[in-house]
């Protein structure tokens, strides 16, 4: 509750123009747009503009879609069992970034009235960003110089790919960079930017990798090279007629101002990504890559669905802060659960299709090999619907400033999804793995549910 109301006191400090609450009488312009209909040639502009951004998050899941089962095709259970192990690091230094600078500026941007200052924010929060990408691709790179001398002496023993570390590295700095920039076109809505520029991203990893499946290139080496280099053609792309550059003294401001609430933030992504992400590292670990793989694969068929919840995320935060400066938590609670409800009826109908028919799929998707692992889909099936569920109560707590409840069900997650996963997979391996993950995510949901309930109930009494 500290933090809570440290980020409440930043909001009504800091940011004198940021709508805050109901008090929608200060602001004349959010009360002529609650209470007037919008202008018919303001609502088509609209449509169109969702219409790009649906139509990208399309793109990106046919994308990763077919990455993935192209990768699992020309690498292999093992090789790519080893590509999805570094790829589980890549996002959990994406969770970070999430966490310190994407959730904060899509939260608190939207609630700045005045152009000015949000411009002002949003150009401090690009350089938070290139400095934040820049450290942990030059932590990497440490590590790929220092790895290779510390075998030689016998120091560590590795079973890292030759050469892999230095396409990873590259990686990580293009990857977060090109996340980035689409993430700023969505708090501008500009959806047709973020469309153009996943298709010289997306669309051009795909072909890359086709192109190195054909020529007998590929490998983990080469893979990661590709994703490297599509996503910096796509960033700098972007990056064109961009106001991106900061000062110092911008990016110290905003990351002094957003580092109450992405702390908690943080804390809870880290324990939400070992409860979870990380019980593919567990799974490598104790039953070898090639479970890893094949839960890597389970989890790229429900892969659209996972990119659906990053539209979620892209869209959602910032319409919840706006539904709360209008309406307050009434409003709030209204627009969460009306659009929960049409997500779960949305979702569960392919979710469930793709289930019934998951060992077809399986061998058609990504060969024979991981067929043997469609009866994982049952349980990822369970884990993605209870995932929804939990997106809805995020963006609540996010919107209202309890961060810290998140914090606290992803510490809880962490320990019994980990705990669970060694035991289990010890005994039923990728099977176990799973059935921690879905534990993990009944608690995930039950927590911060419950402090939802907890309070409405006190507000009744009151």
């Amino acid at each position: 509750m500290r933090i809570a109301a440290k980020f409440e006191a930043w909001r009504i400090a800091n940011l004198p123009n940021m709508h805050v609450g109901v008090h929608i009488s200060t602001y004349p312009d959010l009360k002529t747009q609650a209470g007037q209909e919008p202008k018919r040639r303001d609502l088509l502009r609209r449509l169109v503009r969702n219409q790009w951004l649906v139509g990208d998050q399309a793109l990106v899941s046919a994308m990763n879609f077919l990455t993935s089962a192209i990768l699992a095709r020309m690498l292999g259970v093992h090789d790519f069992g080893v590509f999805s192990v570094f790829y589980i690091l890549l996002q959990y230094l994406n969770s970070i970034q999430l966490a310190l600078i994407v959730s904060p500026m899509m939260t608190l941007a939207p609630q700045i009235a005045q152009k000015s200052e949000r411009t002002t924010f949003l150009k401090g929060m690009s350089g938070y960003q290139f400095i934040f990408s820049a450290v942990s691709c030059l932590l990497a790179l440490l590590l790929a110089l220092l790895l290779p001398i510390a075998e030689k002496i016998n120091l560590v023993r590795t079973k890292i790919v030759p050469g892999i570390l230095f396409p990873f590295a590259l990686t990580i700095f293009c990857f977060q960079a090109q996340d980035w920039m689409r993430r700023l076109w969505y708090v501008e809505e500009r959806g047709r930017a973020v469309f153009v520029n996943d298709v010289i991203s997306y669309f051009g990893q795909v072909i890359v990798l086709l192109i190195l499946w054909q020529t007998r290139t590929a490998s983990v080496r080469s893979a990661y090279y590709a994703v490297a280099l599509t996503s910096l053609a796509a960033f700098l792309v972007g990056l064109k007629g961009e106001e991106a550059w900061a000062t110092l003294r911008q990016i110290k401001t905003v990351a002094r101002k957003t580092w109450s609430f992405g702390r908690s933030l943080l804390v809870a992504s880290q324990f939400q990504w070992v409860g979870s992400q990380g019980i593919l590292i567990i799974v490598a670990a104790i039953s070898g890559v090639n479970a890893a793989g094949g839960i890597r694969a389970v989890m790229a068929l429900l892969g659209p669905v996972n990119v659906l919840y990053q539209l979620l995320d892209n869209v959602i935060p910032v319409r919840a802060a706006r539904a709360f400066a209008r309406s307050g938590k009434a409003g709030l609670l209204a627009y969460l659960r009306r659009v929960g409800l049409l997500l779960y009826v949305l979702v569960g109908l392919p979710v469930l299709l793709i289930t019934i028919a998951a060992k077809p799929i399986m061998a058609l998707a990504f060969g024979k090999a991981f067929a043997g692992f469609s009866h994982l889909v049952f349980w990822q099936a369970i884990y993605v619907m209870l995932a929804l569920l939990y997106k809805g109560l995020q963006y609540y707590h996010r919107t209202m400033g309890s961060v810290a409840v998140l914090a606290r069900s992803a510490l809880v997650v962490s320990v019994t999804s980990v705990g669970s996963c060694i035991v289990l997979s010890r005994h039923y391996g990728a099977t176990g793995a799973m059935i921690a993950l879905v534990i993990g995510q009944i608690l995930n949901v039950g927590i911060p549910l419950r402090a939802v309930l907890f309070a409405r109930a006190n507000e009744a009494r009151a």
